[in-house]
């Protein structure tokens, strides 16, 4: 035998506090009789006392709560064959490590928010597989498709600004490394979701577009950043110190701004939908009912081998118990005529 829920033993704690409420109850109801008669005497005064029947009806509540706090522990024993079917859609999250990420005009940078909202659109998936892509300049794929949401959390964690060595921002390489997680056949059930600012510094948006519509992906923007812009920080130190700001070749600071013209584009083409960051988070909501428009394809069923649960047992007797106690009077019959 095993228990799922072993924490439920703590309540066994209300065993010995009922007990001390039973019998502290008992010597205050002696006490208060023996103030007018000696308690020998009580049967005879009042024939229709009873001192066993509370303590039986006591021993039956403490026996219920017993059985109860067994119940909530959920006893397991035998196995259970199970098939499980999944069913869920491939999303691959494409997630910009460029420079201008680090930029705070969406707080408390748009690298940290877009991370924030990675993590809240995984809480609301249920069976679907994803994969991770980080790119800048290139693109490589992080975490392959997989149904492990914490070892996905893992990778994700692991990603900083830069570690994409080569610089720029290049959504076209980041897109035809998502169109390679994907597995070759299926022609449903398949999105991308790009977290990035917007910049593009290759012209190859235009081809990459038409090999998602032709895999039939649909791929969802979110954009970071505002229109106004902010200078992109320079960091140094373990301690992510601003240093300075990003400079041009003739000195100026670099004002990094969003770039929503073609995440709207590649959004439109392909299918999905393209919103800006918000505080929010709305339109993670919007594109999550959005994909769950699309249907789900079922993956290959699993066999599944589970502990049976027999709470059951348990759980009967206690209401047994606690109806029985409910039944019996505290008070005797005797064969005294009113």
């Amino acid at each position: 035998m095993q228990f799922f829920n072993p924490s439920a033993f703590v309540f066994l704690v209300l065993i010995p506090i009922a007990a001390l409420i039973f019998g502290f109850r008992h010597w205050i109801k002696s006490r208060s009789l023996g103030k007018f008669a000696d308690l020998e005497m009580i049967p005879k005064l009042a024939p229709f006392s009873s001192s066993k029947r509370p303590a039986f009806k006591a021993a039956l509540i403490i026996m219920a709560v017993l059985l109860c706090v067994l119940a909530l522990a959920r006893p397991q024993w035998g196995e259970e064959k199970r098939q499980v079917q999944r069913k869920g859609v491939d999303i691959v999250f494409l997630f910009d490590t460029s420079l201008s990420m680090l930029t705070q005009d969406t707080k408390p940078s748009r690298f940290d928010k877009a991370k924030i909202e990675i993590r809240n659109v995984l809480k609301k998936l249920k069976g679907d597989r994803i994969a991770l892509v980080a790119f800048s300049g290139s693109a490589f794929l992080q975490a392959p498709l997989t149904i492990d949401y914490g070892a996905f959390l893992l990778f994700l964690d692991a990603i900083k600004v830069g570690y994409v060595p080569d610089p720029g921002s290049s959504l076209t390489d980041a897109i035809r490394t998502g169109l390679g997680a994907f597995p070759k056949g299926d022609n449903k059930y398949k999105v991308m979701m790009i977290f990035s600012d917007g910049e593009e510094t290759t012209s190859q948006a235009t081809e990459v577009i038409q090999k998602a519509k032709a895999a039939k992906v649909r791929i969802y923007c979110i954009g970071f950043g505002t229109k106004q812009g902010a200078p992109i920080p320079l960091t140094s130190g373990r301690g992510g110190q601003v240093s300075g700001f990003k400079k041009d070749r003739l000195g100026k600071v670099v004002i990094s701004k969003l770039d929503d013209e073609l995440l709207e584009k590649i959004a439109r083409e392909t299918g999905g939908l393209y919103f800006p960051s918000t505080p929010s988070e709305k339109e993670m909501d919007l594109i999550y009912t959005h994909i769950q428009g699309l249907g789900k394809k079922t993956f290959k069923a699993q066999d599944v081998i589970e502990k049976e649960e027999h709470y059951q047992i348990f759980l009967f007797p206690a209401l047994i118990l606690l109806m029985l106690e409910l039944l019996i009077s505290d008070r005797k019959k005797t064969g005294i005529a009113s």
